[in-house]
């Protein structure tokens, strides 16, 4: 039986501003990727998705890993985030789950109703994401309080080994390595693709850049793994994400 993947687009839509302050994407297609069958670079390209769900609430534990270059050579810098959502009507809208916690750290819940823990002055880096995940929810309404640890590891994802220069006539990203995923995003900018969790590199198509604008932007590859568990008779799924993410410069 395969995993869920969570289809969490529109959670992402409704938490888009943090999470591109923090270089992140959340988004995917609410449908298998058919467009490219063959992305390559894969053990297995013919892997498929699992078929996306939503369940009662998505709560998200992200390590990003974001490279700079420098004078000095390239620098990366990890930093641990948090994202929770929860909805009674198919994520039309979200709903007051109370407060909630990741490894001890409270959420803060945006006027929409999604939570997000972001970096700041005081704690540059973030959540300390670490081989336990601890959730804590003290519930409201129709969502119940509970607790959750959850067992299984975040993916791995190697630096992108492709260049920085991104050619709008078609670009490919790639990373070196990418093991334990179920899904894995590739970002140039804020065209994202979904792919198979085996998947290493992706050929974006000059039809999918051709809306992008030049100059300085991102690109970003993200496998993520997905754990779930009934709560109140509700399902609710749990994220592992490890995006490796680096600045590019967008050309004609």
């Amino acid at each position: 039986m395969k995993t869920p993947i969570l289809s969490i687009q529109k959670i992402s839509q409704l938490a888009l501003g943090m999470l591109l302050i923090a270089g992140l994407t959340m988004a995917s297609c609410n449908k298998k990727d058919d467009d490219n069958p063959d992305p390559g670079g894969g053990d297995d390209p013919s892997t498929e998705n699992p078929s996306p769900q939503l369940g009662a609430g998505t709560l998200v534990a992200i390590k990003t890993q974001n490279t700079t270059s420098t004078p000095i050579g390239d620098i990366t810098t990890t930093i641990g985030l948090g994202v929770a959502a929860f909805s009674s009507n198919g994520y039309s809208s979200l709903t007051d789950a109370g407060s909630v916690q990741l490894n001890g750290n409270a959420l803060t819940k945006q006027s929409n109703n999604s939570y997000v823990f972001m970096p700041s002055i005081t704690n540059p880096t973030g959540i300390e994401l670490g081989n336990t995940i601890e959730w804590e929810v003290a519930g409201n309404g129709d969502t119940p309080a509970f607790s959750h640890t959850v067992q299984a590891p975040f993916p791995t994802v190697g630096a992108i080994t492709s260049s920085t220069d991104v050619s709008k006539s078609g670009y490919t990203l790639t990373v070196a390595s990418v093991t334990n995923a179920d899904s894995v995003y590739f970002q140039v900018g804020n065209v994202l693709k979904a792919l198979a969790g085996n998947t290493r590199s992706y050929e974006f198509t000059a039809a999918e850049l051709s809306g992008l604008s030049t100059g300085q932007s991102i690109i970003q590859v993200a496998p993520y793994k997905i754990s779930q568990a009934a709560y109140g008779g509700k399902n609710f799924y749990f994220v592992n994400e490890t995006t490796v993410s680096a600045s590019a410069n967008i050309t004609e």
